[in-house]
């Protein structure tokens, strides 16, 4: 694909659950997976990508995403198509962002916690605002947009739209889960850290209209048309025959309603769907499948999912279902979990939840070697590299040993690197991409640790 490449998209330059004995088959698997990182991780290391401290990086991704991909309203932007000969400007995919905005209040509310930069409040505040506006512009109660923007911007988008009421936006329609579940997740950790009590009863209020079309509706998300949407269904039938991880989805969305709105009706429902046996169902979240099979996109889901219930849980009958959910989702079964891929969210939740530090030395390790060119072509890394002083390197690609999980610097261009499996390659880093993406992956990971001191300001 030949494309040109105007220059109003590049950088300004000024401005507890407890452990169980692996099965034979998993300790068979662990032993060649962990040999082949081992291979992977040493080739790899022969030079670092960049030269750039874990705060620096982060300090990076930060403007890099307020400039770029953060629209004025505080919704998050994913996938920056690049200007072309066809369209000579910028333009975007849009399909997830309430799902990127959900992650980015809570990476904002976590990096003022652990810096107290008045900068980090504003942007958590305009997040939150953006997600309850995603929630008013679709003009139907309770149903959340994917994206909204202004009539006037500059559009190239696949997807459902519609026109708002009053005419001056567009907002695209047939929400799913993830979307619905990085909402609940964003306004939760907001709400709860540093939202006024006028504003959290705001917050409350939009929640509580979400997960009220949800019940209403028969535990579904129906969408403009009066249609459920494709991937928007909790009910009883299909968490037990289909997808268990949405069981989990379904009682965090009502547990943060409960939270953030005090409202003994969501306590009513929650404990129906305890009854109902949701909390036995979701600790089935993660499918125990073969590692190249396995869904990381469902992966975060479930820590999104996982973290306010963990967090507001206080029964041990109902928590013990929660954390055997995360001991699966972290361990595996038969099949690898997360523990061997280094992912550093994932990582530093479970030490949140269980207290172990174990893994956190490949947490870290991976954040180091996120590289640039994972997200942005080369042309942006050296516009960045002179503005904040640093040098890039792409790393090699090696020969891959073995079959386990890809050290970060081998892994391809991808939007998000907490989604893509570790087991495949991914992109080509070093081909000129149409799209660049943020780097919301490395903050929300990066501000967690920071927030809960598992990664100290001077690393």
């Amino acid at each position: 694909m030949t494309r040109t490449t105007g220059t109003d998209w590049l950088p300004d330059g000024t401005g507890s659950a407890a452990p169980r004995s692996l099965p034979s088959r998993r300790r068979a698997l662990l032993a060649g997976f962990g040999a082949a990182a081992v291979v992977c991780v040493a080739a790899a290391s022969a030079g670092a990508s960049d030269d750039l401290s874990l705060a620096a990086k982060a300090r990076l991704f930060d403007v890099d995403l307020a400039e770029r991909f953060l629209a004025a309203d505080g919704q998050v932007r994913v996938r920056r198509r690049l200007p072309t000969a066809d369209h000579p400007y910028v333009t975007w995919n849009m399909s997830d962002t309430a799902y990127m905005t959900g992650l980015y209040c809570a990476a904002q509310s976590w990096r003022y916690l652990a810096t107290g930069d008045p900068e980090a409040a504003g942007r958590a505040q305009a997040a939150s605002e953006a997600l309850r506006h995603l929630v008013a512009v679709t003009g139907r109660r309770g149903l959340l947009a994917r994206a909204s923007a202004p009539m006037d911007e500059p559009w190239l988008d696949d997807g459902t739209w519609r026109v708002s009421a009053d005419g001056t936006r567009r907002w695209r329609g047939n929400v799913s889960s993830d979307q619905v579940d990085a909402m609940m997740f964003g306004l939760f950790v907001y709400g709860t850290t540093l939202a006024g009590a006028a504003e959290r009863r705001a917050l409350g209020a939009t929640v509580a209209e979400v997960v009220d079309a949800v019940v209403s509706s028969g535990l579904r998300i129906v969408g403009y048309d009066g249609q459920p949407t494709r991937w928007g269904r909790y009910e009883p039938a299909y968490v037990l025959n289909e997808e268990p991880m949405n069981a989990l989805l379904m009682l965090q969305m009502v547990k943060v309603a409960e939270a953030l709105t005090g409202s003994t009706r969501w306590e009513r429902e929650y404990a129906r769907l305890l009854s109902m046996g949701y909390a036995r169902i979701g600790e089935g979240a993660r499918l125990d499948r073969p590692p190249r099979d396995a869904n990381h996109s469902d992966d975060v889901l479930i820590a999104l999912a996982l973290y306010p219930l963990l967090e507001l849980e206080t029964d041990p009958a109902v928590r013990v279902h929660y954390e055997r959910a995360a001991h699966r989702w972290f361990h595996g079964g038969i099949h690898p979990g997360i523990d061997v891929e280094g992912n550093p969210l994932a990582t530093f939740l479970h030490r949140h939840w269980t207290g172990d530090p174990s893994y956190d030395a490949a947490a870290l390790d991976t954040l180091r070697r996120v590289p640039l060119d994972m997200k942005w072509n080369a042309d942006t890394i050296a516009a960045y590299g002179r503005r904040f002083g640093f040098s890039f390197t792409p790393d090699p690609v090696v020969p891959r040993a073995g079959d386990g999980p890809l050290p970060v610097g081998q892994r391809g261009r991808t939007w998000s690197f907490l989604v893509h499996n570790p087991y495949r390659a991914g992109g080509d880093r070093f081909a000129i991409a149409p799209f660049e993406t943020n780097g919301l992956d490395y903050l929300v990971s990066y501000w967690f640790g920071r927030a809960h001191g598992m990664i100290r300001a001077e690393d």
